[in-house]
């Protein structure tokens, strides 16, 4: 004997296969936060954490910031000393114009200088009187703009020390602002040690010559050769550096 009519008994049957259907089209997502806290397991990571969505800012991350690093950079003062070759001491440049060397209104000036890179520097003078006209920076120049700015081997062009207009570094000769002359003023090092300066000086065309320093000893001035065995007699190869 049958328990059901057959009308029902189909009924039954059709909402079984419907429930079967609707298990096997939605699976059980079982990588779920719910599902992972309830086995013991921690929460998934934000899907769009730092990502832009369509018109928000994006969530913002934070770096480690890298610390300053010390300085790079060092300051030397001093007055300007000329040595002859067996290191006796001539004088020092002079807080005047044409920077004479003798003794008695020392010029003091500063060269500040990289500790990471070697580059041409210039000097800056700071004068304590109104003897020494602006420009401030010594550098080369020469007598006339329309003079030959070149040295070099056989050459016998010399180009006087002075205050010049800035340049940059290994910059060609350059019209001066206050007078009619080619200068230099970026020609320096300076040797950290000792701090001797020695130049290196930039002709026309680029080139850079071997560069000397002389001392005439008839007007008490200094210039820049580059060939010092085209000289008189009154000229003398001479060291410059800055001392206190």
């Amino acid at each position: 004997m049958l328990l059901f009519p057959l009308p029902l008994r189909l009924f039954f049957f059709s909402l079984f296969l419907l429930n079967v259907q609707i298990a096997s089209a939605s699976p059980t997502n079982l990588n779920t936060n719910g599902y992972r806290l309830a086995r013991g397991l921690p929460p998934l990571p934000p899907r769009d954490f730092g990502q832009r969505k369509p018109g928000q800012d994006p969530t913002p991350v934070l770096r480690a910031r890298a610390s300053p690093s010390p300085s790079s950079v060092v300051r030397y003062t001093g007055r300007l000393q000329v040595r002859s070759e067996n290191r006796s001491t001539i004088g020092y440049v002079q807080d005047k114009s044409g920077l004479p060397v003798s003794t008695g209104s020392d010029l003091v000036v500063s060269v500040t200088a990289s500790l990471t890179r070697k580059e041409q520097l210039n000097i800056l003078a700071t004068p304590t009187t109104t003897a020494l006209p602006s420009p401030f920076y010594i550098g080369a120049s020469t007598q006339s703009s329309s003079e030959n700015a070149t040295i070099g081997t056989g050459v016998a062009t010399t180009l006087q020390l002075t205050n010049v207009t800035k340049t940059d570094a290994l910059s060609k000769p350059v019209k001066s602002d206050n007078v009619d002359a080619l200068v230099e003023s970026a020609i320096w090092t300076i040797n950290s040690s000792t701090k001797e300066l020695t130049a290196q000086y930039v002709n026309p065309d680029g080139s850079l010559p071997s560069t000397f320093l002389v001392y005439d000893n008839a007007d008490t001035q200094l210039y820049l050769v580059g060939d010092t065995t085209s000289l008189n007699a009154t000229f003398a190869p001479v060291k410059l550096f800055i001392v206190d």
